[in-house]
């Protein structure tokens, strides 16, 4: 039954069949209620002149749960922005373990570094090794999706493709990286060193920067050197301005 911390608020007709079926529905499922603390209302109508609070949110749990965390509880905070407050499920008995490092900051940032490596490795093995390998499988998966729902269109095939999808663009996302992780390591390497690798990669940076032509206001085409230099110089020009720098009496050869 709903609570209020407003006495004078009315009560509303509740169904008590409707509330047989659910409790008859949360047995049938093995699901019960987790013990709770922190606020003990959940929701608050946002009115300043007649302010009501009550408890319409709950934390369900199985008896899977609870064997496995048996000291587990729900902890409901302040409500922030929302007209609902948050719930966390804490379980003390779970708290992580932090490792003592003593020295330096230093020491403490690369040895914690050291230690967090290990398993970001596995992570990273797990997610996403062979990550080219695997946007060709889920990228032909979609295809077959796609292809269904383009001959035989119906909704089941189209969730289906929006989740695989997603799934794709993440790993899409993610190999992106990796390569251009992979990229910047390689120029590390040996970018700097007079090999065939710097040279071409200088070309193809000198291609994508060079400017191969320009337009003038009036559509016209500028092509040379020169003229690209002279167009450039003047489209400056009038933006910043321009100083008459004075002429120095001293000429050339008494310098």
């Amino acid at each position: 039954m709903r609570t209020s911390n407003h006495s004078s608020y009315p009560l509303s007709i509740i169904d008590v069949a409707g509330m047989h079926d659910m409790v008859t529905v949360l047995q049938v499922a093995e699901i019960f209620e987790e013990q709770a603390k922190g606020s003990p209302f959940t929701w608050w109508n946002n009115q300043e002149d007649n302010p009501i609070a009550k408890k319409i949110d709950h934390s369900l749990i199985n008896q899977a749960w609870s064997n496995s965390f048996f000291d587990s509880y729900a902890d409901y905070l302040e409500r922030g922005q929302s007209d609902h407050a948050p719930c966390l499920f804490k379980m003390p008995s779970l708290r992580r373990q932090i490792p003592s490092i003593v020295g330096s900051n230093q020491f403490k940032l690369v040895r914690s570094m050291k230690c967090l490596k290990k398993d970001l490795r596995r992570l990273n093995k797990r997610h996403y090794s062979g990550i080219s390998e695997r946007v060709k499988e889920q990228g032909a998966r979609v295809e077959v999706l796609q292809w269904v729902l383009l001959t035989n269109p119906n909704r089941a095939t189209a969730v289906e493709e929006h989740r695989e999808r997603d799934k794709l663009n993440k790993l899409l996302t993610a190999e992106q990286k990796f390569y251009r992780q992979r990229s910047r390591v390689r120029w590390a390497d040996v970018g700097d060193r007079n090999t065939s690798f710097y040279h071409k990669t200088v070309d193809q940076r000198v291609t994508q920067n060079h400017i191969h032509f320009l337009r003038d206001e009036n559509e016209s085409f500028i092509g040379t050197n020169s003229g690209i230099k002279d167009h450039s110089a003047a489209y400056l020009q009038r933006i910043l301005g321009h100083t008459d720098m004075p002429t120095s009496p001293v000429n050339v050869d008494t310098l």
